[in-house]
């Protein structure tokens, strides 16, 4: 454009931003108005894998033993054995030190097999169970009257405690059978013991060897054998050879071959013994160490004690 002599030129307007522009301003614009996406947490839970399929018969899954890995086992054995040892060995430890032993593990696989069974019984039944067990092996010191004395004494304390502890999901006579059960059969081979010991120190401790034996030998082979036959079959041919050492050295209180009638009561009686344990879990493989440190005791201890008895009566 000429005016006055003088050229102006035509003002430029500024170019349209482009499309792309101008929709993602708005898209930034529209994103500043909504509200913020809630923040979704991510769940700590563990994610489960499925459970690996069993392919142990269902005996074994409900009565077999299952063999603990995990942790100093070893040294835990080791000690149990020379805790043992230095109950029998030490003379004035005898008998209150073996009751005292035994009583501090029969309590506490009783509270175990109520703990097993949680949602089913009270604090006040796993109590009277524990003190029941731990009660019945020293009351056995004072000899078989004062033992019998204690089991009816812990009935009756179980009936009253479960009268003034009720539970409406389950009976009464139901719930104070639990509890007599669980401290009768811990208590009971824990008080076989001690009777065995006042009976003939000799006696328990061949006992008490073979029971090591068999556990030792059970767990070493057992824990690595694909069934539950291995184990148990192993811990019996080590009581065997046990028995033919005691047999040839004369160990008292025994004459001759009578030991092997005793030593194949602790062959049977041993691997009874675990059937019984998991018998009183609510499944074989909840965990229980204490009970399970007793189970080879819970029926060739009782066994043992009555049949030494008789024995001596008849040789002496």
């Amino acid at each position: 454009m000429v005016r006055h002599g003088v050229t102006f030129r035509e003002p430029v307007a500024p170019p349209a931003p482009a499309p792309t522009q101008a929709v993602a301003a708005s898209d930034a614009a529209r994103v500043a108005e909504s509200p913020p996406a809630p923040v979704v947490e991510a769940d700590p839970r563990p994610v489960l894998l499925p459970a690996v399929p069993s392919h142990s018969s269902t005996f074994r899954q409900r009565f077999g033993v299952v063999y603990d890995t995990q942790g100093p086992k070893v040294r835990l054995g080791v000690g149990w054995a020379i805790a043992v040892i230095v109950a029998l060995g030490a003379r004035p430890l005898r008998p209150y030190g073996l009751a005292g032993l035994f009583a501090i593990v029969a309590g506490a696989a009783a509270a175990q097999i109520l703990d097993a069974h949680r949602g089913r019984d009270t604090t006040s039944d796993r109590r009277v169970a524990a003190y029941g067990a731990s009660a019945l092996p020293i009351l056995a010191t004072a000899g078989g009257r004062a033992l019998g004395v204690g089991i009816l004494a812990l009935v009756a304390v179980s009936l009253v405690g479960v009268v003034f502890f009720p539970d409406a999901h389950r009976a009464l006579f139901s719930r104070a059978g639990h509890i007599v059960a669980a401290a009768t059969i811990c208590g009971g081979a824990a008080a076989s013991l001690v009777l065995l010991a006042d009976y003939e120190i000799g006696a328990v401790i061949i006992l008490l060897t073979f029971v090591l034996v068999y556990d030792a030998s059970d767990y070493v082979v057992g824990s690595g054998a694909s069934n539950g036959v291995e184990g148990p079959l192993a811990g019996i041919l080590f009581i065997a050879v046990t028995a033919f050492l005691f047999a040839e050295t004369h160990g008292p209180p025994f004459h001759g071959g009578d030991i092997w009638s005793f030593a194949v009561l602790a062959m049977l009686g041993c691997p009874l013994g675990q059937l019984v344990a998991s018998a009183l879990l609510p499944q074989a493989g909840s965990r229980a160490p204490a009970l399970r440190r007793l189970d080879s005791l819970l029926v060739v201890a009782p066994a043992w004690a009555g049949l030494v008895g008789l024995y001596l009566a008849r040789v002496t």
